[in-house]
Protein backbone atom coordinates (compact mmCIF):
# COMPACT_ATOMS: atom_id res chain seq x y z
CA UNK A 1 0.00 0.00 0.00
CA UNK A 2 1.46 3.97 -1.04
CA UNK A 3 2.01 5.89 1.91
CA UNK A 4 0.93 9.28 1.56
CA UNK A 5 2.18 12.30 2.73
CA UNK A 6 -0.57 15.09 3.44
CA UNK A 7 1.79 17.89 3.89
CA UNK A 8 3.77 17.19 0.55
CA UNK A 9 1.28 19.68 -1.87
CA UNK A 10 2.00 22.33 1.32
CA UNK A 11 4.70 24.72 0.07
CA UNK A 12 7.42 25.66 2.65
CA UNK A 13 8.78 28.62 0.22
CA UNK A 14 9.27 31.62 2.35
CA UNK A 15 9.81 33.91 -0.48
CA UNK A 16 6.51 32.56 -2.17
CA UNK A 17 4.69 33.17 1.63
CA UNK A 18 5.93 36.93 1.30
CA UNK A 19 5.13 37.38 -1.97
CA UNK A 20 1.79 36.22 -1.30
CA UNK A 21 1.51 37.89 1.99
CA UNK A 22 2.42 41.57 0.56
CA UNK A 23 -0.53 40.86 -2.23
CA UNK A 24 -3.18 39.99 0.11
CA UNK A 25 -1.98 43.19 2.16
CA UNK A 26 -1.93 45.57 -0.83
CA UNK A 27 -4.87 46.51 -1.37
CA UNK A 28 -4.86 47.81 2.48
CA UNK A 29 -1.77 50.06 1.92
CA UNK A 30 -1.48 53.60 0.90
CA UNK A 31 2.16 55.04 0.24
CA UNK A 32 3.50 52.39 2.52
CA UNK A 33 0.90 53.31 5.36
CA UNK A 34 -1.95 51.03 6.46
CA UNK A 35 -5.33 52.15 4.78
CA UNK A 36 -7.27 52.76 8.35
CA UNK A 37 -4.95 55.07 9.93
CA UNK A 38 -6.15 58.91 11.27
CA UNK A 39 -5.71 61.67 8.38
CA UNK A 40 -4.22 63.24 11.72
CA UNK A 41 -1.93 61.38 12.75
CA UNK A 42 -0.15 60.78 9.49
CA UNK A 43 -0.23 64.35 9.19
CA UNK A 44 0.97 65.55 12.13
CA UNK A 45 3.64 62.71 11.80
CA UNK A 46 4.87 63.79 8.37
CA UNK A 47 5.02 67.49 10.24
CA UNK A 48 7.24 65.98 12.86
CA UNK A 49 9.41 64.18 10.73
CA UNK A 50 10.26 68.06 8.42
CA UNK A 51 11.47 69.15 11.95
CA UNK A 52 15.33 69.36 10.59
CA UNK A 53 17.00 66.61 12.30
CA UNK A 54 14.64 65.27 14.05
CA UNK A 55 14.04 62.02 12.53
CA UNK A 56 17.76 60.63 13.00
CA UNK A 57 17.57 62.03 16.68
CA UNK A 58 14.78 59.91 17.38
CA UNK A 59 15.56 56.69 15.77
CA UNK A 60 19.51 57.07 17.88
CA UNK A 61 17.21 57.63 20.92
CA UNK A 62 14.91 54.70 20.02
CA UNK A 63 17.72 51.79 18.97
CA UNK A 64 19.91 52.81 22.05
CA UNK A 65 16.54 52.65 24.58
CA UNK A 66 14.27 50.14 23.55
CA UNK A 67 16.93 46.86 23.30
CA UNK A 68 17.72 47.75 26.69
CA UNK A 69 13.88 47.97 27.80
CA UNK A 70 13.52 44.99 26.10
CA UNK A 71 16.22 43.14 28.28
CA UNK A 72 14.50 44.70 31.14
CA UNK A 73 10.90 43.70 30.38
CA UNK A 74 12.48 39.88 30.02
CA UNK A 75 14.24 39.76 33.04
CA UNK A 76 10.58 41.18 34.80
CA UNK A 77 8.11 39.26 33.03
CA UNK A 78 6.37 36.14 31.72
CA UNK A 79 6.66 35.81 28.01
CA UNK A 80 3.70 33.88 26.74
CA UNK A 81 4.30 31.36 23.96
CA UNK A 82 2.02 28.52 22.37
CA UNK A 83 2.43 26.08 26.05
CA UNK A 84 2.78 29.84 28.06
CA UNK A 85 -1.24 31.94 28.67
CA UNK A 86 -1.43 29.73 25.17
CA UNK A 87 -4.97 31.50 24.78
CA UNK A 88 -3.35 34.82 24.71
CA UNK A 89 -0.74 33.74 22.15
CA UNK A 90 -3.29 33.28 20.03
CA UNK A 91 -5.31 36.20 20.11
CA UNK A 92 -2.11 37.98 19.50
CA UNK A 93 -0.95 35.36 16.55
CA UNK A 94 -4.33 35.87 15.24
CA UNK A 95 -4.51 39.75 15.37
CA UNK A 96 -1.27 39.70 13.94
CA UNK A 97 -2.16 37.89 11.33
CA UNK A 98 -4.99 40.09 10.63
CA UNK A 99 -3.25 43.16 10.12
CA UNK A 100 -0.45 41.30 8.12
CA UNK A 101 2.98 41.75 10.69
CA UNK A 102 5.26 39.13 12.17
CA UNK A 103 3.54 38.34 15.46
CA UNK A 104 5.39 40.32 18.59
CA UNK A 105 7.20 38.81 21.03
CA UNK A 106 4.33 39.01 24.14
CA UNK A 107 5.18 39.58 27.80
CA UNK A 108 2.99 39.56 30.81
CA UNK A 109 4.44 41.78 33.96
CA UNK A 110 3.15 41.58 37.55
CA UNK A 111 1.44 45.05 38.43
CA UNK A 112 -1.33 44.52 39.83
CA UNK A 113 -2.66 48.29 39.97
CA UNK A 114 -1.57 49.24 36.24
CA UNK A 115 -4.16 48.48 33.93
CA UNK A 116 -2.28 48.91 30.73
CA UNK A 117 -0.31 47.35 27.66
CA UNK A 118 2.78 49.02 25.53
CA UNK A 119 4.14 48.30 21.91
CA UNK A 120 8.33 48.56 22.11
CA UNK A 121 9.37 48.53 18.48
CA UNK A 122 12.17 49.61 16.19
CA UNK A 123 13.37 49.75 12.40
CA UNK A 124 15.82 47.03 13.26
CA UNK A 125 14.54 44.52 15.58
CA UNK A 126 11.66 42.69 16.62
CA UNK A 127 8.51 44.18 18.31
CA UNK A 128 7.41 43.25 21.91
CA UNK A 129 4.11 44.02 23.65
CA UNK A 130 3.81 43.95 27.01
CA UNK A 131 1.03 43.56 29.26
CA UNK A 132 0.08 44.35 32.57
CA UNK A 133 -1.44 41.63 34.62
CA UNK A 134 -4.10 43.78 36.06
CA UNK A 135 -5.13 44.35 32.86
CA UNK A 136 -5.31 40.77 31.64
CA UNK A 137 -7.28 40.39 34.96
CA UNK A 138 -9.99 42.46 34.31
CA UNK A 139 -10.94 42.33 30.52
CA UNK A 140 -12.78 39.71 28.54
CA UNK A 141 -11.34 37.78 25.81
CA UNK A 142 -13.08 40.26 23.05
CA UNK A 143 -11.36 43.46 25.05
CA UNK A 144 -8.47 41.73 25.36
CA UNK A 145 -8.21 41.53 21.09
CA UNK A 146 -8.79 45.23 21.39
CA UNK A 147 -5.93 45.71 23.68
CA UNK A 148 -3.84 43.31 21.32
CA UNK A 149 -4.75 44.52 18.37
CA UNK A 150 -4.39 48.20 19.61
CA UNK A 151 -0.88 47.44 19.98
CA UNK A 152 -0.06 45.50 16.58
CA UNK A 153 -1.63 48.95 15.14
CA UNK A 154 1.32 50.62 16.93
CA UNK A 155 3.48 48.71 15.12
CA UNK A 156 1.76 48.45 12.23
CA UNK A 157 1.95 51.59 11.37
CA UNK A 158 5.60 52.06 12.55
CA UNK A 159 4.69 54.95 15.52
CA UNK A 160 7.84 53.41 17.62
CA UNK A 161 10.30 55.47 16.75
CA UNK A 162 7.95 58.50 17.27
CA UNK A 163 6.53 57.40 20.54
CA UNK A 164 9.55 56.09 21.82
CA UNK A 165 10.58 60.29 20.87
CA UNK A 166 7.61 61.75 22.50
CA UNK A 167 7.35 59.99 25.86
CA UNK A 168 11.84 61.61 26.11
CA UNK A 169 10.86 64.64 25.12
CA UNK A 170 7.75 65.06 27.85
CA UNK A 171 10.12 63.92 29.90
CA UNK A 172 8.76 60.52 31.35
CA UNK A 173 12.17 58.90 30.41
CA UNK A 174 15.67 58.94 31.14
CA UNK A 175 17.99 58.86 28.40
CA UNK A 176 21.82 58.00 29.05
CA UNK A 177 22.96 59.82 25.67
CA UNK A 178 25.50 62.63 25.63
CA UNK A 179 24.17 65.89 24.62
CA UNK A 180 20.40 64.70 24.16
CA UNK A 181 19.15 66.52 27.83
CA UNK A 182 20.63 69.30 26.69
CA UNK A 183 18.98 68.97 23.57
CA UNK A 184 15.91 68.47 24.85
CA UNK A 185 15.85 71.30 27.39
CA UNK A 186 15.47 73.32 24.28
CA UNK A 187 12.23 71.76 23.24
CA UNK A 188 9.61 74.58 22.99
CA UNK A 189 6.14 74.18 24.01
CA UNK A 190 4.60 74.43 20.41
CA UNK A 191 6.89 71.19 19.75
CA UNK A 192 5.62 70.06 23.19
CA UNK A 193 2.09 70.27 22.02
CA UNK A 194 2.68 68.90 18.38
CA UNK A 195 4.01 65.82 20.39
CA UNK A 196 0.84 65.16 22.08
CA UNK A 197 -1.29 66.19 19.41
CA UNK A 198 0.39 63.29 17.42
CA UNK A 199 0.01 60.91 20.62
CA UNK A 200 -3.81 61.80 20.78
CA UNK A 201 -4.07 61.11 17.41
CA UNK A 202 -1.83 57.85 16.96
CA UNK A 203 -4.01 56.44 19.61
CA UNK A 204 -7.51 56.86 17.28
CA UNK A 205 -5.40 54.90 14.42
CA UNK A 206 -4.62 52.38 17.11
CA UNK A 207 -8.28 51.91 18.14
CA UNK A 208 -9.18 51.31 14.83
CA UNK A 209 -6.56 48.76 14.48
CA UNK A 210 -7.96 47.25 17.61
CA UNK A 211 -11.68 46.96 16.25
CA UNK A 212 -10.33 45.29 12.81
CA UNK A 213 -8.95 42.43 15.29
CA UNK A 214 -11.84 42.34 18.03
CA UNK A 215 -14.03 39.75 18.25
CA UNK A 216 -17.24 41.56 18.13
CA UNK A 217 -17.42 45.18 16.67
CA UNK A 218 -18.57 46.47 20.25
CA UNK A 219 -15.28 44.93 21.90
CA UNK A 220 -13.28 48.02 21.26
CA UNK A 221 -16.26 50.72 22.90
CA UNK A 222 -16.92 48.36 26.20
CA UNK A 223 -13.28 48.09 26.27
CA UNK A 224 -13.14 52.26 26.63
CA UNK A 225 -15.97 52.23 28.87
CA UNK A 226 -14.65 50.27 31.10
CA UNK A 227 -11.54 51.45 31.28
CA UNK A 228 -12.94 54.73 32.62
CA UNK A 229 -13.76 52.82 35.51
CA UNK A 230 -10.83 51.18 36.23
CA UNK A 231 -11.88 48.02 34.91
CA UNK A 232 -13.75 47.63 38.52
CA UNK A 233 -14.21 44.12 39.83
CA UNK A 234 -17.16 42.97 40.20
CA UNK A 235 -18.94 46.21 38.10
CA UNK A 236 -18.99 44.59 34.40
CA UNK A 237 -22.22 46.30 33.61
CA UNK A 238 -22.03 49.49 32.00
CA UNK A 239 -24.36 51.89 30.79
CA UNK A 240 -22.99 53.52 27.41
CA UNK A 241 -25.86 56.33 27.13
CA UNK A 242 -25.08 58.11 30.29
CA UNK A 243 -20.97 57.53 29.31
CA UNK A 244 -21.98 59.46 26.01
CA UNK A 245 -24.18 62.26 27.70
CA UNK A 246 -20.70 62.99 30.05
CA UNK A 247 -19.40 64.44 26.39
CA UNK A 248 -22.43 66.70 26.43
CA UNK A 249 -21.12 68.07 29.51
CA UNK A 250 -16.97 67.96 28.32
CA UNK A 251 -17.42 70.45 25.36
CA UNK A 252 -19.02 73.09 26.98
CA UNK A 253 -16.17 73.79 29.47
CA UNK A 254 -13.05 75.23 29.12
CA UNK A 255 -11.68 72.71 31.62
CA UNK A 256 -11.46 70.09 28.57
CA UNK A 257 -8.98 72.26 27.19
CA UNK A 258 -6.11 70.66 30.45
CA UNK A 259 -6.48 67.86 27.79
CA UNK A 260 -3.68 69.67 25.58
CA UNK A 261 -1.27 68.11 28.15
CA UNK A 262 -2.80 64.57 27.89
CA UNK A 263 -1.21 62.21 25.48
CA UNK A 264 -4.13 60.21 24.71
CA UNK A 265 -7.82 60.88 24.11
CA UNK A 266 -10.31 60.70 26.89
CA UNK A 267 -12.39 57.57 26.25
CA UNK A 268 -15.35 59.67 25.36
CA UNK A 269 -13.62 60.88 22.85
CA UNK A 270 -12.30 57.69 21.72
CA UNK A 271 -15.70 55.85 22.01
CA UNK A 272 -17.33 57.82 19.28
CA UNK A 273 -14.60 57.65 17.40
CA UNK A 274 -14.59 53.72 17.57
CA UNK A 275 -18.41 54.19 16.90
CA UNK A 276 -17.96 56.76 13.59
CA UNK A 277 -15.63 54.10 12.80
CA UNK A 278 -18.08 51.24 12.70
CA UNK A 279 -20.25 52.77 10.61
CA UNK A 280 -17.55 53.30 7.96
CA UNK A 281 -16.56 51.70 4.77
CA UNK A 282 -13.16 50.47 5.42
CA UNK A 283 -13.97 48.69 7.97
CA UNK A 284 -15.88 46.18 5.98
CA UNK A 285 -12.93 45.68 3.75
CA UNK A 286 -11.37 44.38 6.48
CA UNK A 287 -14.27 42.85 8.26
CA UNK A 288 -17.14 41.64 5.55
CA UNK A 289 -18.12 38.95 7.50
CA UNK A 290 -19.66 41.90 9.82
CA UNK A 291 -21.23 43.92 7.00
CA UNK A 292 -25.31 43.74 6.88
CA UNK A 293 -27.77 44.41 3.79
CA UNK A 294 -28.89 47.83 4.13
CA UNK A 295 -26.21 48.94 6.32
CA UNK A 296 -25.24 53.03 5.47
CA UNK A 297 -21.60 53.46 5.16
CA UNK A 298 -19.28 57.03 4.98
CA UNK A 299 -16.16 56.48 3.21
CA UNK A 300 -12.77 57.45 5.00
CA UNK A 301 -12.38 61.21 4.28
CA UNK A 302 -16.21 61.53 6.04
CA UNK A 303 -15.24 59.08 8.81
CA UNK A 304 -11.53 61.12 9.55
CA UNK A 305 -13.61 64.35 9.06
CA UNK A 306 -16.21 63.15 11.63
CA UNK A 307 -13.77 61.79 14.50
CA UNK A 308 -11.83 64.98 14.32
CA UNK A 309 -14.80 66.55 15.56
CA UNK A 310 -14.59 64.63 18.67
CA UNK A 311 -10.94 64.15 19.20
CA UNK A 312 -10.40 67.85 18.35
CA UNK A 313 -9.60 69.47 22.36
CA UNK A 314 -10.51 72.85 20.57
CA UNK A 315 -13.42 72.28 19.00
CA UNK A 316 -15.22 69.39 20.67
CA UNK A 317 -18.37 70.05 18.48
CA UNK A 318 -21.45 68.55 19.13
CA UNK A 319 -22.10 64.57 19.14
CA UNK A 320 -24.38 63.69 16.93
CA UNK A 321 -27.86 61.94 18.51
CA UNK A 322 -27.57 58.45 16.76
CA UNK A 323 -24.03 57.58 16.99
Amino acid sequence: MKRINPTEAVSVDFTEYVREKKERMKPHMQGGIPDYAYGSDCVLRQKLRAVPGFYPLAKMITNTYVPRMKQQINLDGLKVGPSQFPDVYEIAADCARRLGIGVPDIYIRNSPSEINAFAYATEDDAPLIEITSALLERVTPGELRAVIGHECGHIHNAHGIYNTAAQIVLNSMQVAIPGVQQLLAMVSAPLRWAFMAWQRAAEVTCDRAGVICSEDPQDGVMLQAKLMSGAAFNHSEINLEPIMKQYDTLRETPVRLLELEYTHPLSIRRIFAIKEFLGSELLYTWRPEWKTPGMRLIDKQELDARCEKYISVSKSEERRRHV
